[in-house]
């Protein structure tokens, strides 16, 4: 199988299996915990207040970077994990 046929495969698996909302839901979950979503939350209003800005693509642009780098490490590598293995089970069911 193609590396692109393996990508829609994955895709589709996530999809299906319900996977996908799982991990997101998950993700979500530990985002709250850590604090993190009401971080950037802070600093969105804070960036909407100060540059008066109610573009979301600008405002996205601005606040991505820095949101990205604010993920949790664990939450960062236990997520990475789980799809890991998710796609190890996939790429298995090939061979």
């Amino acid at each position: 199988m193609d590396p692109e046929q393996l990508k829609v495969k994955i895709q589709t698996n996530l999809i299906q299996s319900g996977e996908y909302d799982r991990l997101s839901s998950q993700l979500k979950l530990k985002l709250a915990e850590s604090g993190w979503l009401d971080d950037v939350r802070r600093m969105a209003s804070e960036e909407v207040s100060s540059s008066n800005t109610t573009n979301f693509t600008k405002l996205n642009q601005t606040l991505e970077p820095k949101a990205l780098s604010m993920v949790p490490e664990s939450v960062r590598e236990q997520t990475l994990q789980q799809i890991k293995e998710f796609i190890e089970k996939i790429v298995e069911t090939e061979q």
